[in-house]
């Protein structure tokens, strides 16, 4: 290893440990308040670092959250492609605790909780029409609507209540609930007749 390797080392951990700090105090503070209350110099002075260096990573307090945001859709996205990606997810939401707390709890941004529930729209969409092939695609479009506001409300009172439940009886909760509202598509389009 030379000494040029040492140094960006040195910096790479730095760069990290400076980001961290950057990300827990926005944590921190969108506990105590809304994210449009939050300025980069309540940041800064949480996080005990210069403004000079805040704005060397962020360009503001929404540029942080939506990168935040992103690597978490990412890893997200990548767990919709496990066969058990229901209990993956359930799995990452308990290993990223605090993010989700502040982005679901009282202060968190409504928007993430939309993102959040199309992610799985189109997987969803063509497993359903392989396992109901005589279900009405708007009828499958109404019950992915019905379905993800319920896992949403499910995933939001779970992490609002400071993980009361195991990952387990979440699971076991969600699938249940998914699997007989489901159920209703195997009548097909006749069910749907007024």
């Amino acid at each position: 290893m030379t000494k040029g390797d040492d140094k960006k080392m040195a910096t790479d951990r730095r760069t990290k440990y400076t980001k961290s700090v950057i990300r827990q105090a926005l944590f921190d503070l969108l506990k105590e308040k809304p994210l449009n209350k939050i300025t980069v110099t309540d940041i800064c002075k949480m996080a005990d670092i210069n403004r000079s260096t805040f704005y060397s990573y962020y360009e503001d307090v929404y540029a942080l959250l939506t990168q935040i945001q992103n690597e978490l859709f990412e890893n997200i996205v990548l767990t919709l492609a496990n066969d058990n990606w229901f209990n993956d997810i359930l799995h990452l939401i308990d290993q990223n605790r605090d993010l989700c707390q502040v982005l679901i709890g009282p202060h968190g941004d409504s928007s993430f909780i939309r993102q959040l529930m199309y992610l799985g729209y189109d997987n969803s969409m063509r497993v359903w029409q392989k396992i109901y092939p005589n279900a009405d695609a708007t009828m499958l479009d109404y019950s992915y609507a019905y379905l993800a506001n319920g896992v949403i409300g499910i995933l939001e009172n779970w992490v609002c209540s400071n993980y009361k439940l195991s990952i387990e009886q979440v699971g076991k909760l969600l699938m249940g609930i998914t699997m007989n509202g489901l159920n209703f598509l195997e009548q097909g389009a006749s069910a749907y007749e007024v």
